[in-house]
């Protein structure tokens, strides 16, 4: 498959429609629509802890998008160029307060690849410590358009909270479902 142009069908903005086509192996063309960020920027995601206690850091927050609240990982985008551990770090303590440390990354992922070009991610595993002063009384400093509640549960206690936010109509991000949802029958045979 190779690419042979693009034409945009609209832009907002955040967001831009395009057009690509293709010529495939057998020179046949075709076309598909995506969308693609109008400004250069990632987007990192972290699954945070508190320690010593274990507990997961979860939000709820309203979409703007689906018109619902969804039960997530603190999430941002990022400008290309800036060190996405300092990101994620700085999402955690805007939508939380917390001040963490990161423990693990995913490295840069591609998601949404059904539909966008360049929407790419960074996964942090990232610890709390809940002795730390500045962790005793955090202060959220969000957005205008924000609205995020933060959730604190341990993960045994977690898939109960999911299947009762889904009873309620709220929407389970896909990332807390893979890592708490999922029946533990289903991932033993993965």
């Amino acid at each position: 498959m190779k690419k042979t142009g693009e034409r945009i069908i609209g832009k907002g903005n955040y967001l831009i429609l395009r057009e690509d086509t293709f010529v495939s192996d057998s020179g046949e063309e075709t076309s598909w629509e995506c969308v693609a960020r109008a400004s250069d920027t990632y987007v990192v995601v972290v699954v945070a802890r508190l320690m010593p206690s274990g507990r997961y850091v979860l939000l709820r927050q309203y979409r703007q998008a689906i018109e619902n609240t969804i039960i997530g990982f603190c999430a941002g985008t990022a400008a290309m160029g800036s060190n996405p551990e300092v990101e994620a770090l700085r999402e955690l303590r805007e939508e939380t307060g917390f001040v963490g440390r990161v423990v693990g990354s995913s490295g840069p992922l591609k998601v949404n690849v059904g539909m966008s070009n360049d929407d790419s991610q960074y996964i942090f595993s990232a610890e709390i410590d809940e002795t730390d002063p500045r962790n005793q009384r955090p202060q959220q400093d969000l957005e205008p358009s924000e609205e995020i509640e933060v959730v604190l549960l341990k993960a045994e206690e977690i898939p109960a909270f999911l299947q009762s936010e889904q009873a309620s109509g709220r929407t389970i991000g896909p990332g807390v479902w893979y890592l708490f949802g999922v029946p533990p029958t289903l991932t033993q045979h993965v």
